[in-house]
């Protein structure tokens, strides 16, 4: 048995194979920069997870999936990610970690968009226009948690919508100087209105957009848009005054999961984000310790006028002890530190949860589907 890597720049194919005859069993690993705050980290997803079908219930998956997590940590990743099926990847380490949200709006409701709508000039993304759509994008997501660096030499285009296979229809809106104003990208489909991503640079362009898809939907006969982003969005806040209706799922074993590969990089990469969110806090100055302990090591947080060492190995008087999952949950804002702090396999040595709150804030982290692999 045999498992081979193939390299082909920023993608890394992995495959087991049994004997010579062929692999068993394969995926992918992609390099990603992901934000943490707006610090950002070395990601590795985990794509395109296959097993032939006469080669399944063997077990090649799980020796597959056990080695990769050792070649990403012998790699140098701070953190996996992946989009899994339920009640699978946990053998592994992953633990849910993304929310899936998305609205609906009323096609009747966001027709009262056009009373303050503007023109402007429109047409679909050329690839000359990607440069200012990146730079849009990253602008508007430089602390969103989850989402990732997008950069001209690796997003060179929206290769689909809403769902892996479903092509995307794009528009962006720019001035009498050509100046990009704002974009969207949306599913090519006829019988519906589905926005996998928008952003604009200024909120007054929010009506004209909302105009745009509500005469989409009216001709196409569909009674609602829905659109997928988080709840904090500036574009979904504005939305809300014409009346949505939220889904936003927190799956228990699946969908957007991570885990935790090699914990000091991880921590040493957003330090610079922990000094951001104490100083923002009521514990700005704090001195002090913080040892997290988990299955990975034992990782120690020294805190003194405003900034965060890093150290690794002691332990200090405060001390947090948790599997790495919960940590990995903590550190994307998915749960908040009290609600990980009820866990039986968490506990915490010291008065610790102020610090823990500063520290680690409920969030929403989103990665956009553009981004999903």
């Amino acid at each position: 048995m045999e498992i081979k890597t193939n390299d082909d720049g920023r993608s890394h194919g992995r495959e087991l194979w049994p004997d010579r005859e062929g692999w068993a069993s394969r995926l992918w690993v992609i390099d990603y920069a992901m934000r943490i705050g707006q610090a950002t980290v070395r990601m590795a997803g985990i794509g395109g997870v296959e097993t032939r079908w006469n080669q399944r219930m063997k077990g090649y998956a799980r020796q597959l999936l056990e080695d990769t997590v050792r070649y990403m940590q012998a790699e140098g990743y701070a953190v996996s990610m992946l989009f899994g099926i339920e009640n699978f990847y946990i053998k592994f380490g992953y633990v849910s970690c993304l929310a899936a949200s998305s609205f609906k709006i009323k096609t009747r409701d966001a027709e009262a968009a056009a009373e303050r709508a503007r023109p402007y000039r429109t047409r679909s993304i050329a690839s000359a226009d990607m440069p200012a759509v990146l730079e849009l994008y990253n602008a508007h997501n430089a602390d969103r948690t989850g989402s990732i660096v997008r950069t001209p030499a690796d997003f060179i285009e929206f290769e689909k919508g809403t769902w892996y296979g479903t092509p995307p229809e794009t528009l962006l809106w720019e001035d009498d100087a050509g100046k990009l104003l704002g974009y969207a990208v949306w599913d090519k489909y006829p019988k519906g209105v589905k926005v996998a991503e928008l952003e604009a640079w200024d909120d007054a362009l929010f009506p004209t957009m909302l105009a745009t898809f509500a005469a989409q939907a009216v001709e196409k006969r569909c009674e609602d848009i829905t659109f997928y982003m988080p709840p904090d969005h500036p574009f979904a806040e504005f939305a809300q005054c014409y009346g949505v209706e939220w889904t936003v799922t927190y799956p228990r074993y699946g969908s957007g999961m991570m885990r935790i590969l090699n914990q000091r990089p991880l921590f040493e990469a957003i330090a610079p984000e922990l000094e951001r969110r104490l100083a923002a806090s009521p514990l700005a100055g704090y001195t002090g310790a913080l040892s997290l302990e988990t299955d990975l090591g034992i990782t120690t947080l020294d805190f003194a006028a405003g900034h965060v060492t890093v150290n690794g190995d002691v332990s200090a008087e405060l001390r947090l002890t948790l599997p790495q999952s919960a940590l990995m949950q903590l550190l994307m804002g998915y749960r908040r530190a009290r609600d990980v702090l009820n866990d039986p396999a968490v506990s915490l040595i010291g008065a610790g949860l102020p610090l823990l709150n500063a520290l680690f804030p409920k969030g929403m982290p989103y990665p956009w589907l553009a981004d999903h692999f």
